[in-house]
């Protein structure tokens, strides 16, 4: 059922469908927009990265939905819920903000308006991640930060078709150990260092305006290396491939359907995740739920993003187990229209 692609191709044909639907440990597919065949304000691309640095993360977003492009910085404490955001939107960009076709290959995207500049730069041994701006309510914004960025990583890499055949959705998460760097909103500073991790969710596609998903993640160095995983389900016909891998000193392990037990009438219980054949079995205990429940005209965003810590174990081929402790980490369940 995991239709692992091994050679690179191209992502869409004379039709605008996947060629080959599945997933890949590296960008392998071509991602080839020419050839979608849908009204310009259907397609959507984002670059978004979370970045953990003891109780504080970031968020960071350069997303362009072609009707309106949106960017973004939030930063937040999952023990005290202290928070800050910023957040800047561009009606109708439609092709004026370019976003690059592989996460994988150097880029940079840069935008800029009266009161803030924003750029995510990606080089071949590490990602720059930089905002200024001023608020008035917060005062001077300041991020300036490096990201480690090993090529021979591997990462996650899915490509989902959905019911119509010119819909798809390419989307590339990789997870990031160790940098530098600071964040400043107003008055409170704080400073990765090298047990800062993150994640990077770069995403490309035509899809449903109506979606449902849920999406976990997380990353930490541990004694022996350094261990990552995704997790996801509910976007889309994944029949050929999951979203679900772990990651351990750098190579990927792919995991098939995931079993969860979640109760979304009370999203503080605990969570738990296992894989069909016990390679991936932990429970995520919540302490903080940041809820997005946003409307704006005809577009909403509603989402409970569960940070929790992650017990458990995963097993490598060699019968090798990992022993994961009080890990933090998310999984979300959202609901959007746009």
């Amino acid at each position: 059922m995991e239709n692992k692609i091994e050679k690179r191709i191209d992502l869409l044909n004379g039709q605008g469908q996947i060629v080959n639907p599945g997933y890949a440990t590296k960008m392998l597919y071509n991602y080839n927009k020419e050839n979608i065949k849908a009204h310009p304000f259907a397609l959507k691309e984002w670059d978004f990265y979370q970045i953990y640095c003891g109780d504080y993360i970031l968020k960071l977003t350069i997303g362009n939905i072609s009707y309106i492009a949106n960017f973004s910085a939030e930063l937040f404490n999952v023990t005290t819920r202290e928070s800050y955001s910023f957040s800047r939107i561009k009606p109708l960009p439609l092709k004026s903000i370019v976003l690059p076709n592989d996460p994988e290959q150097p880029s940079l995207i840069r935008v800029a308006g009266k009161d803030y500049t924003i750029s995510f730069e990606v080089r071949e041994t590490h990602r720059y991640l930089k905002l200024t701006a001023r608020d008035d309510k917060i005062g001077v914004i300041n991020i300036d930060i490096e990201l480690n960025n090993d090529i021979t990583n591997e990462k996650m890499v899915i490509a989902t078709p959905f019911t119509k055949k010119a819909q798809f959705y390419l989307n590339c998460k990789e997870n990031f150990f160790g940098g530098k760097g600071i964040i400043q909103f107003g008055q409170r500073r704080v400073e990765l260092d090298q047990n800062s991790t993150a994640v990077l969710d770069w995403g490309r596609g035509v899809w449903p305006f109506s979606q449902e998903w849920f999406w976990g993640n997380g990353s930490a160095i541990i004694e022996g290396g350094h261990f990552g995983f995704n997790i996801g389900w509910g976007f889309g016909d994944l029949k050929n491939a999951s979203e679900n891998m772990f990651f351990w000193n750098g190579k990927a392990y792919k995991l098939g359907r995931l079993r969860s037990v979640i109760d979304t009438t009370d999203y503080m219980k605990p969570w738990k995740f296992c894989d069909e054949e016990g390679n991936f079995q932990f429970v995520m205990t919540p302490i903080y739920d940041q809820v997005t429940d946003t409307k704006v005209a005809f577009i909403q965003m509603y989402c409970h993003q569960l940070f929790g810590h992650y017990d458990g174990f995963v097993i490598l081929p060699d019968g090798k187990k990992i022993i994961v402790k009080n890990m933090l980490a998310f999984c979300e369940h959202a609901k959007n229209r746009w």
